[in-house]
Formats: structure tokens, sequence, C-alpha cells
């Protein structure tokens, strides 16, 4: 945000400065016609004799003006005609004339003007007689022409003064000294709105990850804080509502596996052994499939504290307690990769995750690898892969490869969805493609740097 108002507002300081240099180059342009034109008619009615007209050279200080009768008007190629302002002239001098027929004004190039009518330059007076000739015909001038009762005709040529336009040098500085006063504090200012807003936004992305975090500063404008306000109020009462879920879920818990406990018993009772054994095989089935949704359901605020941990020690520590058998091969790491965790929970997502590629691929490779932020461990097995669209349904809560209830064959369908629940609680994910080679692929990645 900063950087497109700071880039959209210095270009908008750059076109209004170039229209501004433009207009002002303009209005000196003409106010210098206006005053050489006023000069020669000054020149044209109070010095000339219309019977017999000498050269007039300087006037009252002002920028020399030289003066010729012609037979006729003048060819100056370049020039163009200033037609109003040579109106009013021509009312202004017939007004004191009356042997004046029409008037001509326009403005061009000195070069275009003969010798004998080329203005001197307004530096004629400090500047060596030899450098105003050889600059007399640069620059632009007014030409006044007049065209007498008697056929004949006077011109006049006075040099267009635009000494007052800024050189490029003051416009340059001119320009820098308009950006520093503008971009300066319009960068305070956006800083200032910028800051708080980036705050909420990384807040906002670990959401849930840095539980028991004091409420957010409000600091900035007023909208800012009051934007803030609303932020940490709400999130008091998210925090509220997780609170009580936990507790009803603890208790919803505890008065679930009571009775499950005292069931368990009972059935020790029974006296057939095959009946015994499918009933208490079902026991367990509901009280692990309790203790998943209650781990899934409290992932939103887990109390476990974030620890440095070696992830590549732990991911050896989970494929050692679920395989004797050597079918989890853990490729040693090049470097510990370590990051801050919650071991209890990421070793719960590990166990779901190998577990799955022992019971579909029969064996699996396991690679943790660090890059950057980032640091992934990756499960090849060796079964037959899956459908395109159950890589992502895969993830819904009691969705199941297979269709069966039993736990050897389907599972609770749970395990993937507490895979990824903890990996996001990580600031990273868990994501299934299937293997060139056959097999599929599950990797779960986590952020090194959380908070």
């Amino acid at each position: 945000m900063t950087g497109r108002i700071m880039l959209v507002t210095a270009f908008g300081l750059l076109l209004v400065q170039g229209i501004n240099t433009a207009m002002r180059y303009q209005m000196l342009k003409g106010r210098a016609v206006v005053e050489a034109s006023s000069l020669m008619v000054a020149v044209a009615s109070n010095r000339l004799d219309f019977g017999s007209v000498e050269p007039v050279n300087r006037l009252g200080g002002r920028p020399s003006v030289r003066t010729i009768r012609a037979t006729g008007p003048l060819n100056t190629p370049g020039f163009h005609s200033t037609e109003e302002l040579a109106e009013r002239l021509a009312m202004h001098l017939q007004s004191v004339y009356p042997e004046i027929q029409s008037v001509r004004l326009s403005v061009g190039p000195a070069a275009a003007l003969p010798d004998a009518l080329k203005p001197r330059p307004h530096t004629y007076r400090s500047a060596p007689a030899h450098e105003w000739r050889a600059n007399s015909s640069r620059g632009e001038v007014a030409l006044l022409s007049v065209k007498l009762a008697d056929g004949s005709w006077l011109h006049s040529a006075a040099r267009v003064r635009t000494r007052n336009i800024l050189p490029p040098i003051a416009l340059l500085i001119e320009t820098v000294l308009i950006y520093l006063g503008v971009m300066i504090p319009l960068l305070l200012v956006i800083r200032q709105i910028s800051k708080p807003l980036r705050q909420l936004n990384l807040r906002l992305e670990h959401a849930g990850l840095a539980s028991g975090a004091p409420p957010l500063n409000p600091q900035g404008p007023d909208d800012i804080r009051s934007l803030i306000d609303s932020f940490n109020a709400a999130e008091q009462r998210v925090n509220a509502m997780l609170t009580e879920k936990d507790v009803m879920l603890g208790a919803i818990g505890h008065d679930l596996k009571t009775p499950l406990a005292s069931l368990r018993v009972r059935i020790e009772s029974v006296e057939d052994d095959d009946e015994r054994t499918k009933m208490a095989a079902t026991v367990d089935e509901m009280v692990h499939i309790l203790d998943d949704i209650l781990i899934l359901a409290r992932l939103g605020k887990s109390a476990e504290e974030l620890v440095l941990t070696d992830v590549s020690a732990l991911v050896e520590m989970v494929a050692d307690e679920l395989d004797g058998e050597g079918r989890l091969m853990v490729v040693e790491s090049v470097e510990k990769c370590r990051a801050a965790v919650r071991p209890v929970l990421l070793r719960r997502a590990l166990r779901n995750l190998m577990g799955n590629a022992l019971q579909y691929g029969g064996k699996a490779q396991i690679v943790t690898m660090c890059d950057g932020n980032q640091l992934s461990i990756t499960i090849d097995d060796q079964g037959p892969g899956l459908a395109p669209e159950q890589l992502t349904d895969l993830f819904e809560p009691f969705a199941r490869a297979e269709s069966s209830r039993n736990r050897a064959s389907g599972g609770s369908g749970l395990g993937l969805t507490i895979a990824r629940a903890i990996a996001r609680a990580h600031g990273g994910d868990v994501a299934l493609e299937n293997r060139s080679e056959g097999g599929l692929r599950a990797i779960l990645r986590i952020s090194q740097k959380l908070g």
C-alpha cells in the first residue's frame, strides 16, 4: 500500500510540475510579446517621423528595437501572427495616425529577419560589439508591420525576452523541493496508518498460533485505533467461546468415557471368548473415535507450548514406535531440522500419516528437509495411490478411502483431518499426491518461525 500511494503521488506531482512549467513558459512568452509590442507602439507613435525613418536602437533601458521602412511586407518564414493583439494595436495607432492603413503583429525567429532589422541582445550594454552582433540572430522577436497610406511599410522588431523562465537546474531544484515537501509528510502519514495495519494482519495470519497473547496496542489514526479495539474485543469473545467449548468437550468426554469404561469391565464377565473379544474391540473403537474427536475439536486452542525441537529425531522416534520390522525407512537428514513446534501434537500427526502409509502401502520412505523458513516431511508409500478426487476429499472429517466401518480396513476417517489441522496450527499444511512411479506421497509442511 505504501509503495503504491507514493508512486501514484510522485507521478501526479511530476505531471502537475510539467504542466506548470509549460504554462509558465507560455505565459512568460506571451507577456514578453506584449511588452515588445508596447515598446514598438511607443517607438512608432512618439519617436518616428513617417516621412524620414531613422533606425532606433533602444528606448528607456528596455530591449533594443530596430525599425526600417520597406516598399512592401517582409518575407519572414517561421513567423506566426497574433491577430487579436494586432487588432488592438491597430485601433490605437490609427486613432493617432490616420495615414496607417493596416497593422500586422507576428512572432518568429530573429534569424529570419533582415540584418538591418535584427535587434541587439538584451545584454548588449556589457557585451562587446562583436558578441552581440554574433548573437543577434538567435532567439525570438516580435515584428510589428505598419502599412501607410502611400503604400510603404514600416517594420519594427523587438526581442522577446524569456530570461524570466527558470533554467533547467532551477526547475530541477524546484521539483526536488516540491517532492520533499509533499512526499516526506505523506510517507510519515502512510507509515502511521500502515504500521498498525501490518501488525493487525500479522495477528490475523497467526490467529490460534499465539495462545494467550496480549491484546494489540491501539495506535495510529482514530479509525485504525477503533478497528484494533474492535479486533481485540472480537478476539476476546472468540477466546471465551473456545474456552467454553473446551470445558464442554472435557465434560462430554468424561461423561462418555466413564460408562464406556464401566461397559469394558462388564464385558470381561461374558463367557463366550469370541463375543467378548468383539465387544471389547467395539468399545475400544468408540474410545479411540472419541479421543480423535476431542483432539480435533481442541486444536483451535491448544494448551501445549511451542518447544524448539529436533524434528528429524522426532520423526525417527515415531517411526520406531510404529514399526519394528523395517517397513518404515527413515532417510537421515544432512542437517538437523529444528523448529518451534508442539511435540505432542506433531507426533500425533506423524503417527496418523505413517500409519496410513503402513496400512495402505505396506512400506514407506520418510525424508525430512529444511528449506528456508519451511520444514517438510515427505512420506512415500508403495501402495496403489488414490483417485484424483480423493486427494482432497480425504481431508474431510469421517471421509475414508474405504467405505467399511471396520477400523482394521477403513479407520475412523479423522486421521488426515487431524494431521492437516495440526500442520495448519504450525503455520503449514498437509498435501497428498500420486507418485509417477506408483504409490502415494504425503507431505507435511510446517513453519520454522512461528509468531
